[in-house]
């Protein structure tokens, strides 16, 4: 509901037991109406093969036009078995539809914190029972509607955090069942949030966007007769006013603080006396910024159970609940005496007293507060969401009891696509770790991560990840939305810049492009790309993969290598966060910084050369052939000696020159992946890799011989490692290798996180290795199962729900036989590599018995 076109595109997929001839056709129907009209349906015919993005075959759809679209397999005998429908209905997509302004409190306010947030409301009159009504809302600032008392969907934090300068996102919802015949009224809860909130590192900045809150609001009613209604926020009618509420103070990362003393009852319901509320003033907007939103939005989620609860000795209460990840906390408060103050307090991890520890948390405390009104109610902060596992309660009357607590997860709503389970517990942990540090972080933008005061849109964080990311959910809408800001920064400031949307900060104020930050530009519509095969995604990716080559390009010395610092404080981060960097230098690492940056600028260039011939921009695929070459032969000249071992003689170095296809030749390539295993037994099976190394250090090993050495290396529980973090009970995957330490201490840096997803970029390994499945073709039309044993796993399963339908491998040892049980969907094909054996499979379910090849 509320798109941004007026011919969506059409996928649908088919049950992998249905037989489909190469020639069939299917029936694409769709039954449309305006409100008020009569519906029509239109029907047309199509091949049964074109069923991944397949354009709207029909007139465009009207503004307002309401849509239900179902697919059948053409039958000359039978009557069609119908789909599902799928709903769709545009959005307000021409610039006149956009009839409302910008409106706020016009009281004097604070120039920055603990600003009271206000409510806006206003009164209307409806003539008859409406049949359809629509209300589009925005805000500067973060929004919640109501209407007659009644809260208006489900989303929080609206309108997620976008460059709001140039994209402001609204949000359409249907509220026919809310509002009646005669007086109705609508309330708007306005909250700071990354409008005008203070956001980011060492005391961070406010008022990025802007100082003042506002609400857009315009809602659509139509009648029975096919008559219609608007109510538009608006600063001259006199219907629209705004009141001080009980939010006195909200922050993203600070918490909430809300007096229900204050809450006006009543206040969002008609003929509410609102005489002593201060009309709205209208705030300077420019409606061509507003657009439809591109991606669902933050919604709950899911929830947890309390795990304990302990009463420390000042009565406070530490409760667990299991998982640690994005929530916020519902309390049913009740027999509290007016005035009665209530604070929680969220952090990831316990100190060694059983206390929280907060010190990671730097300015972002994560505390709520609670001011009792005497009466019972259900309260849950509105504006602000946490990073955490623990919180501590304080001020309770009485015994609080587990009943009264109801604990939320939030994140951006996607589609769940991928699955994976193995014989091994301990490994299965870290894969749930690695889903829910992405769920933890995917929350209006790429996050790197959800507790202490940064949560930055990190670009190099998601250019490892979204491979990853990509296998587990349907991530294109969501990342394509936020890669819309990436090429508007990168553009404005001729530079990817570290974090998106940029704020300038401490030693971050300046965006340089620098290695695996900058290639965030061609690494992410790459990996989306690869995921869904959707080449109108790509063309509109291009001119942002594209322009970061160019400006590399230019930072280059004669003989290709990308060896020119930038003149970021840290210089190029390289293998950030090597495990034997020192806690405050997190960018001081064993592999030098211009290898990795050059090794990461080559690979950029092989998929932009890729990226251009697809999309038949052969100009820019012969430069882009020529720059590769540059810089494949500088980085080898440079940093690969003549026998064949890397300048720098480390595990990162060797991961990248293999992954990365640096090493010219079948010998060289012998040689690197010979001292890579060497590398990894001298340091008893322990990582010894950053964020550059870590996603390709296991693939290398397995690509060059050396199955044994990545096992080993994978299910090491030392530190580091990634199942060590497993064993000392992590529940997702951390920023640091010893975020905390094997004695029970924690890492000392002022930069320690516990949900980080880069680390757990080595799901893909998982996937493919374990699992055994993984991409040969974009969207999956053509892939490979192959899984690999090792390490004593004796059986895994792994699901891919692709464009084409459910992929689905199980293996399992039994005696001396492997046996193999597949799914193929419709469309796609799959190159079957086991024990020795090579087939190619098309649709359908198989299941095969292997003989072992054993040394």
């Amino acid at each position: 509901m509320g798109i941004g076109t007026f011919t969506p595109r059409i996928s649908w997929t088919y049950d992998a037991r249905v037989d489909i001839a190469q020639d069939a056709n299917v029936l694409i129907r769709v039954r449309r109406r305006l409100p008020g009209h009569d519906e029509h349906t239109e029907q047309v015919i199509a091949s049964a093969s074109d069923n991944v993005l397949r354009d709207w075959p029909f007139r465009p759809l009207g503004k307002r036009e309401q849509a239900y679209v179902s697919v059948a397999l053409a039958n000359d005998c039978d009557e069609p078995i119908w789909s599902d429908e799928a709903y769709v209905e545009p959005g307000l997509i021409h610039s006149g539809d956009i009839l409302s302004q910008m409106v706020g409190p016009a009281w004097r306010e604070p120039w920055s914190d603990r600003r009271q947030a206000p409510l806006i409301r206003t009164e209307l009159q409806l003539r008859d029972t409406p049949q359809c009504a629509r209300l589009y809302v925005s805000a500067f600032g973060l929004v919640d509607a109501e209407i007659n008392g009644n809260p208006v969907g489900e989303d929080i934090l609206n309108p997620g955090w976008t460059l709001y300068n140039e994209r402001l996102q609204y949000r359409t919802y249907d509220v026919t069942d809310l509002l009646h015949a005669g007086n109705n009224a609508m309330g708007f809860w306005l909250g700071d949030g990354w409008y005008r909130g203070r956001l980011g590192f060492w005391g961070g900045k406010p008022n990025v966007y802007g100082s003042k809150l506002g609400v857009w609001a315009q809602l659509e009613v139509t009648f029975a007769d096919g008559s219609t209604q608007m109510v538009a926020s608006n600063a001259y009618d006199g219907a629209w006013k705004a009141a001080k509420g009980p939010i006195i103070s909200s922050g993203l990362c600070e918490g909430e603080t809300y007096d229900a003393r204050l809450l006006p009852e009543g206040w969002s319901c008609a003929s509410f006396d609102d005489s002593g509320w201060e009309r709205v003033t209208e705030i300077d907007f420019d409606p061509l910024t507003l657009t439809s939103p591109e991606h669902d939005p933050i919604r709950r989620i899911g929830s947890h159970d309390i795990v304990s609860m302990n009463t420390l000795d000042d009565g406070s209460v530490i409760i667990d609940f299991g998982q640690n990840c994005t929530q916020r906390l519902e309390f049913n408060v009740s027999t509290l005496p007016a005035g009665t103050t209530i604070t929680v307090q969220h952090a990831e991890v316990l100190d060694n007293d059983g206390d929280l520890f907060t010190r990671p948390l730097r300015r972002g405390i994560q505390r709520d507060t609670y001011i009792s009104d005497g009466k019972n109610k259900t309260w849950e902060p509105r504006f602000t969401i946490h990073g955490f596992r623990y919180a501590k309660v304080q001020g309770w009357l009485g015994t609080l009891r587990p009943e009264d607590i109801v604990c939320h997860v939030y994140g951006s709503v996607m589609r769940r696509i991928g699955w994976f389970d193995c014989s091994s517990e301990i490994v299965n942990a870290m894969h749930s770790n690695v889903v829910w540090s992405m769920l933890s972080n995917f929350v209006s933008v790429p996050t790197d991560c959800p507790q202490r005061d940064e949560r930055m849109g990190w670009t190099g964080d998601i250019a490892l990840f979204a491979p990853t990311a990509s296998f587990l959910y349907d991530t294109e809408a969501f990342l394509s939305n936020w890669l819309v800001d990436v090429a508007s920064e990168t553009d404005k400031y001729n530079a990817v810049p570290y974090y998106v949307p940029f704020i300038p900060l401490a030693e971050w104020r300046k965006p340089e492009n620098i290695a695996i930050w900058g290639d965030a530009a061609v690494l992410v519509p790459w990996a989306l790309y690869m995921a869904s095969g959707d080449v109108h995604m790509l063309k509109r990716q291009y001119a942002l993969s594209r322009m970061y080559i160019e400006q590399v390009s230019e930072l280059l010395s004669e003989d290709g290598v990308w060896d020119r610092p930038p003149k970021l404080e840290f210089g190029q981060l390289g293998d950030w966060l090597d495990p034997t960097a020192p806690p405050e230098d997190a960018a001081k690492a064993m592999t030098a910084k211009e290898l990795v940056a050059t090794a990461f600028y080559a690979q950029s260039v092989t998929i932009a050369k890729h990226m251009a011939e697809i999309l038949g921009n052969d100009g820019d695929k012969s430069d882009f052939e020529a720059l590769e070459h540059r810089v494949r032969t500088g980085f080898q000249r440079r940093f690969i000696k003549a026998d064949g071992r890397m300048t720098s003689d480390t595990q990162c170095a060797y991961a990248l020159a293999i992954q990365f296809k640096l090493i010219s030749d079948d010998e060289g390539l012998s040689v690197a992946g010979n001292r890579l295993a060497a590398l990894v037994r001298a340091g008893d099976y322990t990582v010894g890799t950053g964020f550059a190394g870590t996603p390709y250090i296991l693939p290398a090993l397995t690509a060059t011989g050396h199955l044994d050495e990545a096992y080993r290396l994978f299910l090491s529980t030392k530190c580091p490692s990634w199942l060590y973090q497993v064993s000392m009970g992590a529940t997702t995957t951390w920023e640091r290798w010893d975020s905390q330490r094997p004695d029970g201490s924690f890492n000392p840096g002022g930069m320690t996180s516990f949900n980080h997803y880069s680390l757990g970029s080595v799901a893909t390994w998982m996937h493919e290795t374990i699992g055994g499945i993984s991409p040969l073709a974009p969207g999956w039309k053509e892939f490979l199962v192959s899984p690999m044993l090792g390490g004593a796993i004796d059986h895994a399963h792994v699901r891919h729900n692709s464009p084409y339908g459910v992929i689905d491998c199980a293996w399992q040892v039994q005696d001396d036989s492997l046996k193999v049980t597949l799914t193929v969907p419709h469309g796609a094909r799959a190159l079957v590599k086991v024990c020795g054996h090579e087939e190619w499979a098309e649709s359908g379910v198989y299941a095969r018995t292997y003989g072992m090849v054993t040394e």
